[in-house]
């Protein structure tokens, strides 16, 4: 399901963001490369599996050249599966760094970065050397020096769980921090709260892989399961990465339905964009004995939110951009 569904959110979110709020941002364009890593990903997987894996390791060893393409296959599958992982997660980060300046926070996506990245790095390294020399891995009579099955794949497994949770879980504690209606927030929550079945993906991923490690006598018979996982994982985590961009397209579409109603405010008082109409011109009172003309453009922010006080850093407030155009009308103008 998931594999067909993530490249219909993708081609949906760069509409929304190029196409209706007209700013694709780098979180964008590096989510189309994890889509492209993805599709690769998986056509190595299916390479794998139609050299062996899902087989009888018996009937493999039987057939021993084929189980030399099932391994190479494998390790690229691996390869190109991490470093997808890190690009989602890199595109998740670029994302969340629109949502506030907020210096705490940009604090830790910079961490965050600098986290996943150093993941990446120690998990293509653990499978690129699993093995001294990596043709050991297929080949039994070359001397060699192997981590364990175990220690490969279940130090890779956690570490792929903990980036994950990290990525996808750290906006809530944005959530949790604004000041909004309770509806709103439970709304906000919900669209990040999708993250979740990424996780859940990558957990059972790592209880497959469990599984297949206690039957090590025919290992490569729970291969399949382990690469469909994987693929589940990717795509689960393209998706949900993907919807919290998609609120600028409902953004979008609710200014536009209500584009032909007016607003006028009085003195200080707060103007509502859901009620203002795209770059119109409307006269209001500034407090003063004249009047002023304002052109309001009520398109809204790329990432449709402002999230930062700059009266007080720790407090996170929902607001919106206005580019607001003010000229003062001559004495001969004013009514």
């Amino acid at each position: 399901m998931w594999s067909q569904l993530y490249p219909v959110v993708v081609l949906v979110r760069l509409y929304a963001r190029g196409i209706l709020v007209r700013e694709l941002g780098y979180d964008d364009y590096i989510i189309v490369v994890a889509q492209l890593l993805a599709w690769a990903d998986m056509a190595f997987s299916i390479q794998t599996a139609r050299y062996g894996a899902g087989e009888h390791l018996m009937d493999l060893v039987a057939n021993p050249a084929e189980m030399v393409l099932m391994y190479k296959w494998l390790v690229t599958a691996q390869m190109v599966y991490f470093t997808t992982l890190w690009v989602c997660r890199v595109s998740g980060l670029a994302f969340y760094s629109r949502l506030t300046p907020m210096p705490q926070f940009q604090l830790w996506m910079r961490v965050s970065f600098g986290f996943v990245t150093a993941v990446w790095i120690t998990q293509s390294l653990i499978i690129g050397l699993q093995c001294i020399p990596l043709q050991a891995l297929w080949d039994s009579s070359i001397k060699r020096k192997c981590m364990t099955s175990t220690d490969v794949f279940i130090s890779t497994s956690v570490l792929t769980t903990i980036c994950d949770s990290l990525i996808l879980l750290l906006p809530l504690n944005i959530v949790n921090k604004l000041q909004v209606n309770t509806a709103r927030k439970i709304s906000l929550l919900f669209v990040f709260c999708f993250g979740i079945f990424a996780i859940v993906t990558s957990i059972i991923r790592m209880v497959s892989m469990v599984q297949a490690l206690h039957h090590a006598s025919d290992i490569t018979w729970y291969f399949s399961v382990v690469m469909a996982w994987s693929t589940a994982e990717i795509s689960a985590m393209i998706v949900a990465l993907s919807l919290p961009s998609l609120r600028g397209m409902f953004g979008f579409l609710r200014n536009k339905a209500h584009s032909t109603n007016k607003s006028t405010s009085r003195g200080t008082a707060f103007i509502g964009l859901g009620s203002v109409p795209r770059a119109s011109k409307n006269r209001i009172y500034d407090g003063n004995s004249h009047q002023t003309s304002v052109d309001i453009d009520a398109v809204r922010s790329t990432s449709q939110e402002a999230l930062w006080d700059m009266k007080d850093p720790q407090n996170i407030r929902v607001v919106d951009t206005v580019h607001m155009d003010v000229d003062e009308l001559r004495p001969d103008q004013r009514d």
